[in-house]
């Protein structure tokens, strides 16, 4: 008999979340099952996200509306939530979980005995991996996102009527959200990083990254499928290859010798690794092909910094973005800030605000206390007011940022 399953996320827009969706489609469609509307389907895969407290309570209110509507369908949990919070999770579910990305343990999960690999093993990425975001998840995703991503073709239509290309702001709106033209590449799972705040690392572990031979042989098969957009995705691309005697270096050297036109996003830069190899890739990511990076600095505060667990200068960062947009200005450079963190002072604040302005687009996360962090056990938490407060403080400033930088892209080329 025919199975029929429906694959779902809670994340906001994590772009690996989104990937491994689209690799359990491919990989149970490839075993004879019929991706289905859900109240057709048979099982249900559920892809959690547990990067925040938010996300968390998302998760379990749609699990919990699934329950409430389906009674009667077998569901597997998945995602980061099933390793940050297995123990939470237990109490509103009873039935089979599985691990980030592992396509193996889904087929155990499922009850199915199918010889396959998961998303990534200690030796790299396994054949199952996918490259492709898939469009129905975008339903899933927050307001912010859908509207980007809606008024995306309406603005490349608005460039094409007037006959310009508004470079910066063309690269801002192909690649601030999701975007389903590109082609994705993991390059690792995990990371090296120790901050206080953080339970990706309970989830995936330390990093463990993808043979870099393996990595250009996708390169080259998406530009023989006719690719020119790529997205690099791990949960930290800054340690890439420190378990294999590589460095980001040597990643980037080998990605900007390829002789092709290609548009490049770079998903997950920890600062330390680009201020420990700013010398060395600055020349790099120079390259006009580059069109987006994200490094999240989290604060602009040297003491807040250290309380997280991160090792690097603020101010360097800051810096060395400023140098860098002068080698590339049409780079876009993407910021995530974290709010309210536990001892947080105003003056700590108001240097994380000052940091927007280097940043050509920025995403205000108020802190929450992941299980299992050392920040959650901090003194001096901030209350859930006065990290709204904070929240809606900074928000005014990256609203103003954000229509800085639109009206100085409005510089036309032709």
């Amino acid at each position: 008999m025919t199975k029929k399953f429906q694959v779902m996320t809670t994340t906001e827009g994590c772009a690996t979340n989104l990937l491994e969706n689209s690799t359990y489609r491919q990989a149970m469609e490839k075993q004879g099952w019929i991706s289905s509307p859900v109240g057709e389907a048979d099982v249900i895969v559920l892809n959690t996200c547990g990067h925040t407290q938010e996300r968390e309570d998302h998760t379990f209110k749609v699990l919990k509306n699934l329950k409430e509507q389906y009674p009667d369908k077998k569901i597997v949990v998945g995602g980061c939530l099933a390793k940050i919070n297995p123990s939470k999770l237990n109490e509103v579910h009873a039935g089979k979980m599985f691990a980030p990305g592992n396509v193996s343990e889904l087929w155990g999960a499922l009850g199915e005995d199918v010889p396959v690999q998961g998303l990534m093993t200690d030796e790299g990425a396994s054949v199952t991996e996918t490259n492709f975001f898939d469009a129905q998840d975008f339903v899933e995703l927050t307001w912010m996102h859908r509207l980007v991503i809606k008024f995306r073709p309406l603005f490349y239509k608005i460039e094409k009527k007037l006959g310009f290309n508004f470079k910066l702001l063309h690269n801002i709106f192909e690649t601030v959200v999701i975007n389903q033209e590109f082609y994705g590449i993991t390059i690792g799972q995990g990371c090296a990083g120790k901050c206080t705040f953080c339970a990706i690392k309970t989830a995936k572990g330390h990093i463990r990254s993808k043979p870099l031979d393996k990595i250009i042989d996708e390169f080259y098969v998406g530009i023989k499928q006719g690719h020119d957009k790529f997205w690099l995705l791990g949960d930290d691309i800054g340690c890439y290859g420190i378990d294999r005697g590589l460095t980001l270096v040597d990643l980037l050297k080998e990605i900007t010798q390829i002789d092709y036109p290609f548009k490049l996003v770079i998903n997950y830069l920890e600062p330390m690794f680009f201020v420990k190899y700013f010398d060395q890739i600055k020349d790099l990511l120079a390259d006009p092909r580059i069109i987006n990076m994200n490094i999240p600095i989290q604060s602009g505060s040297p003491r807040i910094i250290t309380e997280m667990g991160r090792d690097y200068s603020p101010e360097i960062v800051l810096k060395q973005l400023k140098e860098l947009k002068k080698l590339n200005p049409n780079l876009v450079i993407k910021n995530n800030i974290i709010v309210g963190f536990p001892g947080e002072t105003w003056g700590d604040l108001w240097l994380s605000t000052k940091s927007l302005f280097y940043f050509d687009a920025n995403l205000a996360i108020p802190f929450a206390k992941r299980p299992g962090t050392r920040a959650a056990k901090m003194e001096n938490q901030i209350s859930e007011i006065g990290k709204k407060i904070r929240h809606s403080f900074i928000n005014f400033f990256v609203l103003i940022r954000h229509l800085s930088v639109f009206v100085r892209s409005l510089k036309p080329f032709s």
